[in-house]
């Protein structure tokens, strides 16, 4: 299950409300567009008012409806479900469902209704076929897992997995069974274990997808789009044919003889010990013994070796059950929790979002201020008081860039355009043009009075000063300017790229629109931001 756990609703035989539809004409919910073309059933998830679609109470129901229509409507001889949202397949479920499980009992019930609905999909006889585009993930992988035939994406930001492990619980909707079915048990430990994510060229090299499409530039609608228009259509040609018979659905067995050995070598007991075994201690090394999922992952994915498919369901239902009930959970989901409102501009939006940034310094935290904000779509003027140093903090986000395109994370045209964002300057000319300035220069106060009085000849009035310290206090820099209520700290974590939090630290003179634009600036950059006050 997603984040969390997958929610589902009332059976349809039980649900007051009941539709009395034709088969060739649109169903439409509130989470769930039902369609017929051609013969092949559309199941669109589109979440009105959110970025993702996530698994709750109302979206699972109309999930349950939306395939039970399918499984009884004579006019669709195989469907496809696809998200209605390019950026986004199924991100996860809703995990305050969750807190309304008061005991293990009410959990393992949770993961029970999941399984079995996700069952009844996989054992349908007319063929399904998940088109995959933007994040997969937990639940939302479980019921890609559970369709006959996966489609996604090469890129699009589309990667898939199974994150329940750092939320403190596993994977409920079956996704411990059918993992290790797909991709073998070396892979479905090393993501179950980690909450590691794969690109869709990596999970179709493990057997998690079966076709990868590439993706297509702009046209007339933007790349994403046009992009998920492409998918859908070779989704609804893919289970025509399906349905016709004139494509099979793969052999799910092992490719080569490497696999055919592996899984040979796991229906031995001594192999399976021993594999186990030095899984669990490497578990036990980096957690202490305090953590208590990855261990109770080991024991759902082991069950179902030694038990076949029933034994191990009924282990992971339980184990989810026992799992949703720990501390552990419930404290990593509370700080879930709270990194998703630090990913919220609680000021508000700024009357003028910040466009351009000029940065000043292009040594290791400069550079990586660059880094994390040309790739967002920020201008950034780049500025160093020499060739060398300038030089050198170009080549470090010009590597940046690089580095994501050779792992799938961008296309080389998006890297050269991000490439294209950045202007590198040895002086202040470009400076006029800025909406906020972000200081990255030596820990000293009288270097950053000297710069900030510099900079502020050139900037417009309305331009935010920020400054990267992390250990003199803004209220002693902004004595220096000459528009203290537009300074504002902006302390960001070494190496940039790969930290997170973002520390804002205002003062008494920092004015609204200020702190709003900083926050604003910091969220778009991906960063989990914080905002605390000026202190010694």
């Amino acid at each position: 299950m997603a984040q969390a756990s997958l929610r589902l609703g009332k059976s349809v035989a039980n649900q007051a409300f009941r539709r009395n539809l034709s088969t060739t004409r649109a169903v439409a919910g509130t989470h769930l567009n039902y369609t017929v073309q051609d013969g092949v059933a559309v199941l669109r998830f589109d979440s009105p008012g959110s970025k993702v679609n996530s698994l709750g109470e109302e979206t699972s129901a109309e999930l349950q409806e939306a395939f039970q229509t399918f499984m009884k409507d004579p006019a669709a001889k195989s469907a496809v479900l696809l998200s209605g949202k390019p950026g986004c397949f199924i991100a996860g479920a809703d995990i305050n469902m969750l807190a309304k499980c008061q005991t293990a009992e009410e959990a393992t019930a949770l993961s029970k209704g999941c399984q079995d609905l996700l069952f009844e999909v996989e054992q349908c006889k007319k063929p399904v076929v998940a088109a995959i585009q933007g994040s997969c993930l937990g639940g939302g992988l479980e019921v890609a897992m559970a369709c006959h035939y996966r489609i996604a994406v090469d890129g699009m930001k589309t990667s898939m997995g199974l994150p329940e492990v750092m939320l403190g619980v596993l994977p409920g909707g079956g996704g411990t069974q059918r993992l290790p079915a797909l991709t073998g048990i070396p892979n479905t430990l090393d993501m179950a274990l980690t909450g590691k994510t794969l690109t869709a060229k990596k999970a179709k090299q493990v057997g998690l997808v079966d076709a990868v499409v590439d993706p297509l530039g702009p046209g007339l609608a933007p790349a994403d789009v046009t992009t998920h228009q492409y998918l859908e259509k070779i989704a609804i040609d893919t289970a025509k044919q399906l349905a016709d018979g004139s494509m099979k659905l793969p052999n799910r067995g092992p490719k080569n003889f490497a696999k055919k050995v592996e899984k040979a070598a796991f229906g031995v007991g001594p192999v399976k010990d021993y594999v186990f075994n030095m899984a669990k201690g490497k578990v036990m090394k980096q957690t202490n013994g305090l953590y208590p999922a990855p261990i109770k992952i080991l024991e759902a994915v082991r069950a179902g070796l030694d038990h076949g498919v029933e034994g191990g369901y009924k282990a992971e239902r339980e184990k989810f059950g026992e799992l949703v009930a720990t501390s552990e959970s419930k404290g990593l989901i509370s700080l879930f929790h709270g990194q998703t409102e630090c990913k919220k501009n609680k000021f508000g939006k700024p009357a003028n979002p910040s466009k351009t940034l000029g940065v000043l310094g292009a040594g290791l935290m400069g550079a990586g201020i660059a880094q994390v904000s040309v790739d967002k779509g920020y201008t950034t003027v780049l500025k160093d008081m020499s060739s060398a140093g300038l030089s050198r903090g170009v080549s470090q986000v010009s590597d940046y860039l690089d580095k994501k395109v050779l792992r799938k994370k961008v296309s080389k045209l998006d890297a050269e355009i991000y490439m294209a964002n950045l202007i590198p300057a040895l002086d202040y000319t470009d400076f006029g043009k800025v909406d906020m300035v972000i200081e990255a220069v030596f820990e000293d106060i009288n270097i950053k009075h000297r710069v900030i009085r510099e900079v502020e000849k050139h900037m417009r009035e309305d331009a935010i000063f920020a400054s990267n310290t992390s250990a003199l206090p803004i209220t002693k820099i902004a004595e220096a300017s000459c528009r203290p209520e537009k300074v504002v700290g902006m302390h960001y974590f070494s190496p940039v790229d790969k930290m997170q939090l973002l520390e804002i630290i205002t003062t008494d003179k920092t004015d609204m629109e200020t702190k709003k634009a900083a926050v604003d600036v910091g969220l778009k950059q991906g960063k989990v931001v914080i905002v605390v006050g000026d202190g010694p």
